[in-house]
Formats: structure tokens, C-alpha cells, sequence
């Protein structure tokens, strides 16, 4: 395969992406990708994606501008909060939100959960292994995170199941290109979930409680508050966030641990080697296959000529596994250490809601781990979301695998 936009195609389309991920990982710095749209400069290679991350030269705020210009006008409307959102913000907009965000999601709201969610992962485990197995994805990858981003949120347990098929529908518009399909789908979930955090505020405001949505209600920093559309479109992308990256994570990580019975002891008895273990699928299956930045001015990037304008798509996915930064890149070796990658990004944009996410990662793991049935996965049967920005599988088959000595 020649190096050029084909390989990157692969690497963001395929099933086993991982021979276009070694090649992108060591080869060209930059690579023109007119068919990923118009304008388009892929950065494949870890140097350039961290820097591109931390530097206040290549934006967010165009992403969504692109995104929305690309919709019909009457759907432009509806989804034109989006901008708000805290990872399409730039300076002096993104300080100020993710500071009042900071205030609302604490992190001692997430050490309060800990207890609550090992215990949850637990339970579905059990009932798992009990059942003989089945679809990890909806069985153990979704309701975890559902379940815990919607006690942070307050979302009532009658609501849950509405609220994430809206979700479900919201994440689309993170893609680089969308059906007319998908386009009203996202949209039509758009307004379904602002009429409901709109509700949820209004209720927040005559009793307040212990939840995001009340916390972001009462928050202030400098003087200043959230508006009640930044609270809305801030409530969506934590739902999107809490929900769709750490389910998408979890999958890929009861991959990787069903494929590696040989770490149930080492998993259950150290948290320590889980903690490493995760950190490990972030970098070699992450969730965050790609992000996107604007330059704001004509540039060079380590050489690399950037005229002002110019679109690029960092490629998260081949920077975790470039040779200049891991040994023994393109293999799983769940006890690197150190570990640099990138999967959460990295500097003013990363993961806002990271430490959460790797809680609820250690949790199912241990749990899965530990369960007293020995359970196997059917890679062969695995199927993955068809997605260019979020690695999510959408089945993963997972079965009992009998007792020795027990009876057939």
C-alpha cells in the first residue's frame, strides 16, 4: 500500500486497522487527505499530534463551524448551540467553561463514586458470567457508563434508556461526513435533549441538589455563570462524553482482557497491574481515533509548512504507536511503563471527564477478572461501529468457557 490517503482511509475504516496504524505510526510527518474533505492535512505521527494538542496556534472552534456550515440551514439552527460545547471553545471561552465545569464535576464527586461503581461492575459481571456470557457491548460496556453518568447527572432511572438512545444519536455529529439520515437524527436528538436538561434546570433551580446539572446551575467563577444554553449544551456533551467514549473504552478492554486469560490473577490481586493494563488499551485500541485543529495563522510544525486556515486531523490512533516514543510499539504489553499516550489527548482539550472513565476501567476489569466463571471471547465475531473519530466495537461476543474436569 502506497503511503498516502489510502493508508489513512484504512487505518480510520477497517475492522483490524493495526498494519495501516504501524506504517502511518512510521512514516511521513504530514499527508494530504482530500477524500477525509476538502483541505484536509493528516498528522500521523506522535511528535506533531502532541504539539498540535497543546498549542494555542491550532484551534478548536473551526471544527464546529465547519460542521455546522455543512448542514442545511433549517438543522444549522437547531444544532448551532454545539459551538458552546466546551471541546469546540476556544481561549477566552474555553478557560471560563471549563473552569465553571470544574466547579460542577468535582473531583470528589468522582472519588464518591468509586464504591458505587465497582459495585455496579461487579453485579453486571455476575449476572454476566451467570447468564453464560453474551454481548459484552450490551451487556456490560454500555450500562456501566450510562448508569454512572446518569447518577452524576441526576437523570432518574425511568429516563435512562430514552436518554441514551438520544446520545446514541447526538455522538454523529463528531463525524467527518453524515448521511441526510444521520443529520436529522442527530438534530431531532439535539432538541429532544435540550427540552429535557431545560426541564432538569428549571427543577434544579427551585430544589437544588447534589448532581452536575445543580452544581452547574449554582456555579460561579469570577463573577460569572453558565448561561442556561451553556448548561444545556454542556449537559449533552457530558452525556456524550460520560457515555459513548468510556463505553467505547470499556469495549475495547474487555477485548483485550478476554484475549489475555493468563492476567486474571496478576489483574485481580494488584491494582496496580489493572491500572497498567488500561493505560495500555488507551494507547494500543483507544477511543479517540482522531481529533481536529484550525491554524490560526501561517505556521511551520517541526518544518511543516501550515498556511493560516488549514484544517488538520491529528491521528491519535498511529501516534500511540510511534516508534520514536514506545518500544516494541505495534505490540500489547500491558506492563509499559512509562506510557505517554495520547489517547485522552493532552494538554488545555484533554478528556475532561478522563479520571472518571479510568475508575469505571479498573472497576469492570477487576471485576471481569476475577469472575469465577472463565470467560473467552469470539474475535472472529466482533464488529466495530462504523465510525472515523470513535473505536467502538458494536458486538463482542463473549462465552463460558467450561470448568476443567467438568462433565460435557
Amino acid at each position: 500500500m502506497t503511503m498516502n490517503q489510502e493508508t489513512v482511509l484504512t487505518a480510520l475504516d477497517a475492522a483490524e486497522p493495526d498494519p495501516a496504524l504501524a506504517e502511518l505510526a512510521s512514516g511521513p510527518r504530514a499527508i494530504e487527505c482530500p477524500d477525509l474533505d476538502s483541505g484536509r492535512l493528516v498528522l500521523p505521527r506522535y511528535r506533531e499530534v502532541r504539539h498540535a494538542l497543546l498549542s494555542n496556534v491550532f484551534i478548536c472552534a473551526p471544527t464546529a463551524t465547519g460542521m455546522l456550515g455543512a448542514l442545511p440551514s433549517h438543522l444549522r439552527e437547531q444544532l448551532a448551540p454545539v459551538a458552546s460545547w466546551v471541546l469546540y471553545s476556544d481561549a477566552p471561552q474555553h478557560p471560563r467553561l471549563r473552569a465553571l465545569l470544574a466547579k460542577a464535576f468535582t473531583a470528589r464527586q468522582v472519588l464518591d463514586l468509586n464504591d458505587d461503581i465497582r459495585r455496579r461492575a461487579e453485579e453486571l459481571v455476575r449476572a454476566f458470567a451467570l447468564g453464560g456470557g453474551g454481548d459484552a457491548v450490551a451487556a456490560l460496556t454500555e450500562p456501566l457508563p450510562v448508569h454512572t453518568i446518569s447518577a452524576l447527572l441526576g437523570i432518574p432511572v425511568a429516563d435512562r434508556a430514552d436518554i441514551k438512545a438520544c446520545s446514541d444519536d447526538v455522538v454523529l455529529i463528531a463525524e467527518p461526513e453524515l448521511t441526510s439520515d444521520q443529520e436529522v437524527r442527530a438534530a431531532l436528538a439535539w432538541g429532544q435533549l435540550s427540552e429535557y436538561f431545560g426541564g432538569a434546570i428549571d427543577d434544579r433551580r427551585s430544589r437544588l441538589g447534589s448532581d452536575i446539572i445543580s452544581g452547574l446551575v449554582a456555579a460561579e467563577a469570577d463573577g460569572e455563570q453558565l448561561t442556561d444554553a451553556e448548561i444545556i449544551s454542556n449537559c449533552i456533551a457530558l452525556l456524550v462524553g460520560g457515555h459513548e467514549t468510556t463505553s467505547s473504552l470499556l469495549s475495547s478492554l474487555i477485548l483485550a482482557a478476554a484475549s489475555r486469560p493468563e492476567m486474571r490473577e496478576a489483574i485481580h490481586d494488584d491494582e496496580d497491574v489493572a491500572r497498567r493494563f488500561v493505560e495500555e488499551v488507551l494507547r494500543f485500541d483507544g477511543p479517540s481515533k482522531i481529533t481536529a485543529r484550525t491554524a490560526v495563522h501561517d505556521t511551520e510544525l517541526f518544518g511543516i509548512p501550515i498556511e493560516a486556515g488549514r484544517r488538520l486531523v491529528l491521528l491519535q490512533a498511529s501516534a500511540n504507536r510511534d516508534p520514536e516514543v514506545f518500544g516494541k510499539a505495534n505490540e500489547f504489553r500491558a506492563m509499559r511503563r512509562p506510557n505517554p499516550h495520547l489517547g485522552f489527548g493532552h494538554g488545555p482539550h484533554a478528556c475532561f471527564g478522563a479520571a472518571l472513565a479510568r475508575m469505571q476501567a479498573v472497576a469492570l476489569l477487576r471485576a471481569f477478572m476475577r469472575s469465577s466463571e472463565q470467560l473467552a471471547v469470539d474475535g472472529a465475531a466482533v464488529t466495530w461501529k462504523p465510525s472515523r473519530v470513535i473505536r467502538s466495537a458494536a458486538y463482542l461476543p463473549i462465552t463460558q468457557v467450561p470448568k476443567a474436569g467438568a462433565e460435557s
